[in-house]
């Protein structure tokens, strides 16, 4: 890992996250909500598309519009198609905003024309240089010069929060939280106006959650008047992306809403894991630039999860496809460093079909596996004349001594910790005083006052350098490594 000098060596983090203007001009798209009797909203089966439809519904429970939400399963595909369109239709909606989705349902728009509903599109994917024929159309990356690295919620939220100004209220605490969950979990950069969403909703988490929230908590184990950022990321959020992916995203749904079910979505994360894990078995690095690794059948739940732990063990971009009898391969792929993937389907869209969307880092794509063969070739093409940027990471500081625990406690100012405001990293450098080893482990001890448990041979006298990340446990320090052999590169 590649790592930026920093001299300083005080224990404090300097971080800054300014707040941009979102004065967006929502006018048109709130005129239309309040002109609208009956409104469908469409979300999404992951934890973004659950929280931004509940928070649109929050708004719209309390200005008494009749409201429904509409959640895709997994084994429909991602966003809203003619066919949900249809299904709306039919159950006497004149309106539907979709959340988390939408920004290249181009059939869907024409669909929701000719059925006569007005489909009114928010969302933060990237869009394609046309946009959707719809009825009115938000999503922050169609407006240079403002913040624009919003989550699904984070979007749903604007528009949400505009709406109750209209008539004098206000936002929830309930939507905040939910924004700032999905805000962390949707890995959107945790910097400016996003840190800020999160922060406020971490803070409410910690005094009030909602029951959803309370009751993940507990059934994991967890206390929610200490959640952190890792809480969020690495506890809350899979457990309701598990229901969508294994089950059905209604009872994420309803797990936020009411808090029912945390033991059943706890047994769920459980099997999700061990699904995960014996796939990641089957499979090896190759020479590929931007390897493709595709399954009969694998749950398609899963496939990003995949996707993303292949990236970190091999450090290259993966997909990887579940194939059904109809030779139709879903699949989901992950980035590596700086490395653009819509960019790259965008040059595979020329040559072979396929149908992607998604972000620079996490995207989707679909194709027929008889062009397995030559998608490998194109990516590996692509992937050589514009390899991936290894990421920089900045360096804190560096540790001379063992940080008081009232030191590390002011870290918390910065929570919730994420992409782009990554937990605190330090330089720590030194001699090997100790080794201690057994057959399982291996503790070393660094200037007779750090110790480790680390994988590489070491012996007394040996010179070291980590980088680690002081932390607070059960009242006590703590320090995880976060490079046992960094590359520190000179200012």
């Amino acid at each position: 890992m590649l790592w930026r000098y920093n001299p300083n060596t005080k224990l404090e983090l300097q971080r800054k996250y300014p707040v941009a203007p979102s004065d967006f001009p929502l006018s048109d798209v709130v005129k239309a909500i309040f002109e609208s009797k009956s409104i469908a909203i469409f979300g999404d089966y992951d934890v973004d598309g659950i929280a931004s439809s509940l928070i649109l519904k929050n708004a719209l429970d309390i200005l008494g519009i009749q409201n429904k939400i509409f959640l895709p399963e997994r084994e429909e595909g991602y966003g809203i198609k003619p066919v949900h369109v249809k299904q709306i239709k039919a159950e006497g909606f004149d309106t539907i905003i979709t959340v988390d989705n939408g920004i290249t349902a181009f059939e869907a728009a024409k669909a929701a024309r000719e059925a006569g509903i007005k489909l009114i599109i928010t969302d933060h994917h990237e869009p394609l240089v046309h946009l959707p024929e719809a009825y009115k159309i938000f999503n922050p990356k169609l407006y240079r010069g403002k913040y624009q690295e919003y989550a699904g919620a984070g979007v749903t939220y604007l528009v949400a929060r505009e709406l109750l100004r209209q008539k004098n209220l206000s936002v929830t605490p309930a939507m905040i939280q939910l924004a700032g969950l999905a805000t962390v979990a949707d890995v959107v950069p945790l910097d400016g106006n996003n840190w800020y969403l999160a922060r406020k909703g971490l803070e409410l988490m910690r005094k009030q959650p909602i029951k959803g929230i309370k009751e993940i908590l507990r059934a994991a184990g967890r206390n929610h008047e200490n959640v952190t950022g890792f809480d969020i990321g690495w506890i809350i959020a899979p457990r309701i992306n598990a229901t969508g992916r294994l089950k059905s995203p209604q009872m994420g749904l309803e797990l936020l809403l009411y808090g029912t079910n945390a033991e059943e979505v706890e047994e769920l994360n459980k099997k999700r894991l061990e699904l995960v894990r014996y796939y990641l078995n089957l499979i090896k690095d190759r020479e590929d630039k931007f390897p493709v690794y595709a399954f009969r059948n694998c749950p398609r739940g899963i496939i990003g999860l995949i996707a993303g732990r292949l990236t970190e063990k091999f450090k290259k971009p993966v997909i990887v496809s579940s194939v059904d009898s109809d030779g139709k391969a879903v699949s989901s792929a992950r980035t590596y460093g700086d490395f653009d993937l819509v960019k790259a389907f965008e040059y595979i869209s020329k040559h072979i079909a396929i149908t992607f969307g998604g972000h620079k880092s996490a995207a989707g794509i679909t194709y027929h596996v008889k062009d397995f063969k030559k998608l490998q070739s194109l990516l590996n093409k692509y992937t050589e004349e514009n390899p991936p940027k290894e990421e920089v990471r900045d360096l804190d500081g560096i540790l001379t001594r063992k940080p008081a625990l009232e030191e590390i406690m002011t870290f918390d100012s910065f929570e919730p910790f994420g992409y782009k405001n990554p937990e605190p990293a330090f330089l720590l450098e030194g001699t090997v005083t100790d080794v201690r080893a057994d057959q399982n482990w291996q503790l070393i001890t660094i200037n007779r006052e750090f110790g480790f448990f680390l994988n590489g041979p070491y012996k007394k006298g040996d010179r070291v350098k980590l980088v680690v990340s002081p932390y607070i446990k059960d009242g006590w320090m703590k320090m995880m490594v976060l490079d046992e052999n960094p590359v520190i590169l000179k200012n």
